[in-house]
């Protein structure tokens, strides 16, 4: 399980390095695999899903990492 802060860290995360916008839902497997939770060895994480709301993506993005 991952906190609602890790998931906002992983849509950032996304966002910026790769240029991918995806709702929280769809950055929670890159939290998980970020904290250790997906095991070892390698990881696929599918991210998916453009459906958040601009201003809430722009809140996240203004956040100070």
């Amino acid at each position: 399980m991952v906190s609602l802060d890790e998931a906002r860290q992983a849509l950032r995360l996304i966002a910026e390095r790769n240029h991918v916008v995806s709702e929280g839902a769809g950055a929670v497997p890159i939290a998980a695999a970020l904290g250790g939770l997906a095991g070892a060895g390698r990881v696929v994480c599918i991210v998916s899903g453009g459906n958040i709301d601009i201003d809430k993506l722009v809140g996240i993005l203004d956040e100070a990492p």
